[in-house]
């Protein structure tokens, strides 16, 4: 449940929104939306489960018995339906499944050239070398897409752990923006590489990942992985999160105490020095101008308005000693 808040199509979509109440109202009618698109998923299901298989051409055995169940889609498509509703049911399949794999491929690959590449690493990258990363990354996330699609057992495995690590890496970082304003890019960094460690460590039946880590109650299945009844997942969120906020606050007082050098801020967390001799004006937040009413009533020359209010040029004159 917490996994599926901090999701990047979910926030797309509350950040375009036009105003808080709208997102919110948005928020709640996705919600019942999700619940009702889900019906025909079901009953596909159940014409699935219900079907007589040897009256038609995919025959026996039944699809349970031949651990197909997670293709019952593509088979009612092509077995119960006339062949130009299986010809174009397919295509669509096809069309969602390949538009929703790019959109991911690329939009991690930018977000990985924008948000580490050149805000972390390298600040004064050009726009050529931007898009070499950009592509290079394509590569090895298309890489790895592929090798998880091929070592896992099914969809809703993938789906699964995609809500898995998004709960365990990036929900700690969520809190942080959100209720703890004293969080930094040092913190969330060491946070977001100790939560991974402990998450790989625990393993992964789906990707028969086996644990280096072994917790308090842990198994041997028939497939030979081991499985954790230890709440891992959690522990490995925790460890995270409190992580974050712990070397954020180191940070901080070791650069505003002076015990680290400002040249060493490279992730530019903006903390501001407390010695005189360091502050730079880039570095001071900025302030609005705003003029106070009582000093704007003691440095009048209340006189001089008075004079020259009665000349032609009383207006301008007045303006000029505002």
């Amino acid at each position: 449940m917490l996994g599926g808040i901090p999701w990047q199509t979910y926030f797309q979509r509350v950040l375009s929104s036009s105003s808080a109440t709208y997102a919110q109202i948005l928020s709640f009618l996705a919600a019942f939306g999700c619940l009702l698109i889900a019906f025909p998923a079901i009953l596909i299901g159940a014409i699935g489960a219900s079907t007589d298989w040897n009256k038609t051409t995919y025959g026996l055995p039944h699809p349970i018995e031949r651990e197909e169940a997670n293709m019952i889609l593509p088979i009612v498509l092509q077995y119960l339906c006339p062949v130009y509703i299986s010809f174009f049911g397919l295509g669509a399949v096809s069309a969602a499944v390949m538009s929703s794999a790019d959109s991911s491929i690329l939009s991690a690959s930018s977000m990985f050239a924008r948000n580490i590449y050149q805000l972390s690493f390298r600040q004064n990258a050009s726009d050529r070398e931007i898009v070499w990363v950009i592509r290079i990354t394509v590569f090895l996330f298309g890489a790895a897409a592929t090798a998880m699609a091929l070592l896992t057992k099914s969809v809703y495995g993938l789906w699964y752990l995609s809500s898995d690590l998004v709960y365990i890496i990036i929900f700690p970082h969520l809190l942080c923006v959100l209720f703890i304003k004293g969080t930094n890019t040092y913190g969330a960094l060491i946070g977001y590489v100790l939560g991974l460690i402990f998450r790989i460590t625990g393993g992964e039946p789906y990707l028969y990942l086996q644990p280096l880590i072994l917790y308090p109650g842990h198994y041997r299945d028939e497939d030979g992985i081991y499985r954790q009844r230890f709440p891992f997942k959690t522990f490995a969120m925790s460890i995270s999160f409190l992580t974050n906020i712990f070397v954020s606050y180191l940070a901080k007082y070791l650069f505003e105490s002076g015990i680290l050098p400002s040249r060493l801020d490279f992730l530019d967390a903006g903390t501001i020095l407390v010695k005189n001799e360091n502050i730079k004006l880039d570095e001071l937040a900025p302030v609005k101008r705003r003029q106070s009413l009582t000093l704007s009533s003691t440095f009048t020359n209340k006189e001089a308005l008075l004079d020259t209010a009665s000349s032609p040029e009383g207006s301008n004159t007045e303006d000029n000693l505002q």
